[in-house]
């Protein structure tokens, strides 16, 4: 009895193994049958507008589909539509082909790219109605080539229509080729047009996309100070992409950093930091005063920054420099940016300096102490700089003073100085240090005592008295040395 009741379980358990698996797949199966779409296949939605376009004679429905297709921002790759929309642009209604004209700046793929791009420029040629929606439309396909460029040049220069010259000028700020061709044109029309709207879009085509151009410098230079603040700023903006390291733009930025506009201000000075290292009085005097007057700190951190870029290492900007520091009612960020630049500035009276790049060492501020660190790091290295080989400071002093260079120069400094120059052997401030009539110092036999010869010249130790009162670490130095 026990046996056949296990034998009968067996049996039972198989069956309804082998049952389940088949119940479970006929319900899938009427699942299947109950949802599966068994008519003509679906059709795009592009496809059912395109349709509606070509073949209805209701003018509102055929309003809508243009307009529905204006806005279909995926790519529109179908043949039947894009021969729709091909027909469309012509269209007698002007709002209808305006739309299917919109429309085309998603039209087609890249191998046929070219074929839509000749319809475009025919329709834009023939019909003025639709130019600003064509250019708009290649904005869209961002169509960059040559044709297209040569052609918006050569409507850019003949339109007196400044809302379709806009359009044209929106599109070469963002596909200007910056060609000698596309510089010129953009400062003709600069010149030729007195509309505000028109020279700010010039001016920000130039900025974005000439490359360094003489024609382009000179006019941002000249914008740059104009009345109107937002196509200064415009123009000062360009002057920081397109003239970092042509002196131009120094002359630029001296009339603009005189403004009492606080924007024009900002600007002028985003465009100093941006340019290399070079010695100007005029502006430092200017940014001393910025510092002491303005109470905007993200202005007068800019305006210390600045000093690093074109200060001329004076006793004014030193002393300035260590008053900010050592306030502790100062702004950090201010602070900061004046221990930065104290080792910048500070070659020529290093004692007061050092001093106060010392003691903010013990400033709560993790920040400041790394600021003055750094500035201490950079005072040093300028201060124990060394001339590059084959000059000696003597004849790099020589030089500033009479103009010509030693024999033994291996290149003669430049007027303009470089930026990697230290600042104890600048040209333009080898003239503000008190500096002997011409050294010799010989270069096999360095203690040489000194000897004064009838025709004057004096060897390494007067020139070294001589330097010995600009400051005792100095005379060290060069004893050292």
């Amino acid at each position: 009895m026990n046996s056949a009741s296990k034998n009968l379980c067996w049996v039972l358990a198989i069956l309804i193994c082998i049952t389940l698996p088949h119940k479970a797949e006929a319900k899938r199966r009427r699942h299947r049958r109950r949802h599966h779409y068994s008519g003509p296949p679906p059709t795009h939605p592009v496809v059912l507008w395109a349709r509606t376009l070509s073949e209805s004679t209701d003018h509102e429905q055929r309003r809508i589909a243009a307009f529905k297709l204006s806005q279909y921002s995926q790519p529109i790759y179908q043949d039947q539509v894009i021969n729709t929309l091909v027909k469309c642009i012509g269209d007698t209604d002007v709002e209808i082909k305006v739309l299917c004209t919109k429309a085309m700046g998603h039209a087609g793929t890249k191998s046929n790219a070219g074929n839509m791009r000749a319809i475009l420029l025919e329709k834009y040629r023939t019909d003025p109605m639709l130019r600003s929606t064509i250019v708009r439309a290649f904005i869209t396909r961002g169509d960059n080539s040559d044709e297209v460029q040569n052609t918006f040049l050569d409507s850019a220069k003949k339109t007196t229509n400044n809302d379709e010259l806009l359009t044209l000028l929106s599109y070469f700020e963002a596909f200007g080729s910056g060609s000698g061709r596309f510089v010129q044109t953009m400062v003709e029309i600069y010149q030729g047009n007195e509309n505000v709207k028109v020279r700010r879009a010039v001016v920000q085509a130039l900025a974005d996309r000439a490359q360094g151009q003489d024609a382009v410098i000179a006019l941002l230079s000249e914008c740059a100070d104009n009345k109107d603040t937002p196509l200064a700023l415009t123009c000062l903006s360009g002057l920081q992409l397109q003239a970092k390291k042509d002196v131009r733009a120094w002359s630029a930025v001296e009339k603009t950093v005189q403004s009492s506009d606080p924007d024009v201000l900002m600007a002028t000075l985003d465009v100093i930091n941006a340019l290399p290292e070079m010695p100007n009085p005029k502006i430092a005097k200017r940014l001393v005063e910025i510092i002491g007057e303005i109470d905007d700190s993200e202005l007068q951190e800019k305006a210390i920054l600045a000093l690093g870029n074109c200060g001329d290492q004076s006793e004014e900007i030193v002393n300035v420099l260590i008053k900010l520091l050592k306030d502790n009612n100062t702004d950090d960020s201010t602070r900061i940016a004046a221990a930065l630049v104290l080792g910048k500035q500070a070659s020529q009276f290093p004692e007061p300096a050092r001093d106060a790049l010392s003691q903010c060492s013990n400033d709560p501020s993790q920040s400041l102490k790394l600021a003055c660190s750094l500035g201490m790091k950079d005072f040093e290295a300028r201060k124990n700089a060394q001339p590059a080989p084959g000059t000696s400071p003597g004849n790099v002093a020589a030089t500033a003073n009479t103009g010509t260079p030693p024999p033994a120069t291996a290149s003669t400094p430049s007027p303009t100085p470089a930026v990697s120059m230290p600042a104890t052997t600048n040209p333009k401030l080898a003239s503000t240090l008190p500096v002997p009539p011409a050294t010799t110092t010989p270069a096999t036999t360095p203690t040489q005592p000194t000897i004064k010869t009838d025709s004057g010249a004096v060897t390494t130790a007067p020139a070294d008295a001589n330097r010995k009162p600009q400051s005792e670490d100095d005379g060290d130095d060069d004893d050292e040395d």
